[in-house]
């Protein structure tokens, strides 16, 4: 990866980013040689029905209607404030993309030719849209494409971020930082950081914490792939953690005692 300047694609799921995203974007820009030389826009419009909604919410059981009422009534966390892309400092100049993927054996997006076409114009490219990617977009710029998860891919991978951490009592949760490959969580990672959350009394504070730590990640990375002795950590698949998914069952009940707990304490 050339030294001076680093050109960075951003892939988006929309027009804006969340707070955090933009956060280490605009950190990106100002404390590394990097420069955000394009976007790519994913314009895939869906709207689900009321049906769908329903069967989503019989599939999710219990955990639909606690996540209905987060939805609802919860109050937005800062990390999540929507940001527009092009307020982003840095960002106002790129090239800007938008395309449709191709959907992959139902769930798996793989980017159209003309966008993978441009990105290959760029160095190293950051996932924060798109969904699950395969293709050729992986490969075309020259350092790949580097992608967060909120968790410590040894002990906690899936879904919801954050959440089984809390409702397990752990002291601690992590943050990767990942240059993505077709497997599931099968890629190296780039850098990662554990983040105390031993005294969040909900969720919420769990998650808003993984967000805040994840903000000086994206430029650290980006550094790291530019220096030629050190190369990113690839696990092993007896490595890897459990791989979670919604909850079901006692683990809400978990949930809401320890939230009504933390609530009425905090």
């Amino acid at each position: 990866m050339p030294e001076d300047p680093i050109r960075v694609c951003l892939l988006t799921a929309d027009e804006t980013l969340p707070a955090w995203a933009a956060a280490a974007v605009e950190e990106l820009v100002a404390e590394t040689a990097a420069e955000v030389t394009l976007v790519v826009e994913d314009a895939t419009t869906t709207e689900r029905s009321a049906g769908d909604a329903a069967r989503r919410l019989v599939e999710l059981r219990e955990w639909g209607v606690v996540a209905a009422g987060i939805e609802l009534f919860g109050d937005e966390l800062p990390a999540e404030r929507s940001v527009p892309i092009r307020s982003i400092e840095g960002v106002a100049d790129a090239d800007w993309v938008t395309c449709e993927p191709d959907t992959v054996d139902g769930w798996k997006h793989r980017l159209p030719e003309r966008a993978v076409d441009r990105m290959a114009d760029a160095d190293v490219a950051v996932r924060f849209g798109f969904g699950f990617l395969v293709g050729d977009a992986l490969t075309a710029p020259e350092e790949g494409v580097l992608s967060f998860h909120h968790g410590d891919f040894r002990e906690y991978r899936g879904q919801p971020m954050g959440f089984w951490e809390y409702v397990h009592g752990r002291d601690e949760a992590g943050v990767t930082l990942q240059r993505i490959n077709e497997t599931l969580d099968g890629g190296e990672v780039v850098t990662s950081r554990r983040v105390d959350v031993a005294d969040a009394a909900t969720w919420g504070e769990v998650r808003q914490r993984l967000f805040d730590a994840s903000e000086g990640m994206l430029a650290d990375g980006v550094r790291r792939l530019a220096r030629e002795d050190v190369e990113p950590e690839t696990l092993a698949a007896d490595e890897l953690g459990d791989l979670y998914t919604h909850p079901r069952g006692r683990p809400v009940l978990t949930y809401l005692g320890k939230t009504a707990r933390g609530v009425l304490l905090g």
